[in-house]
């Protein structure tokens, strides 16, 4: 009996160790990504909560990216995110893409997002400038809903 409690916690100290290793590996990649990375902006096309023990607040996020020179690609990214917070689809989100592994995308940090690089369309590139210049002017729209008549008398 007390040889099974021995080899379960040897097998229990090999598990943490290996855990807590991947996540300082996966850690520097990502602070190593953050400073020397390409950032880009990607438009996130939807969002779906993830199910398991221990994934609260987690949420599968799908992305499209285009990097410079060439095709648009979909990446997935695994996210704790706040309770309230919502996504709304087509949202553009800045990401930092590892440059020794392009799958590996991660969300920018505002200080790597000091240097993004415009991708898309003349028309996306334009509105990502213009809300650049002025971040807290929106993209002009045209109105919805109901507008009264117009009055002809005066």
């Amino acid at each position: 009996m007390k040889i099974t409690f021995e080899i379960l916690g040897i097998i229990l100290l090999v598990f943490a160790a290996a855990s807590g290793t991947m996540f300082l590996l996966q850690r520097r990649r990502e602070q190593a990504a953050q400073k020397d990375g390409l950032v880009l902006y990607a438009t996130l096309v939807k969002t779906e909560p993830m199910r398991g023990l221990g994934k609260v607040n987690m949420l599968k996020i799908i992305l499209r990216i285009q990097e410079p020179e060439s095709e648009p690609r979909e990446v997935t990214i695994r996210s704790r995110v706040e309770p309230g917070q919502k996504f709304t689809p087509g949202a553009m989100i800045p990401v930092v893409i590892d440059p020794k592994n392009a799958k590996r995308v991660y969300p920018a940090t505002p200080e790597s997002a000091k240097r993004v690089v415009l991708t898309g369309s003349r028309q996306q590139r334009r509105i990502m400038q213009s809300q650049l210049r002025t971040p807290g002017k929106g993209v002009p729209r045209p109105p919805s809903g109901y507008q009264p008549p117009v009055s002809k008398l005066r």
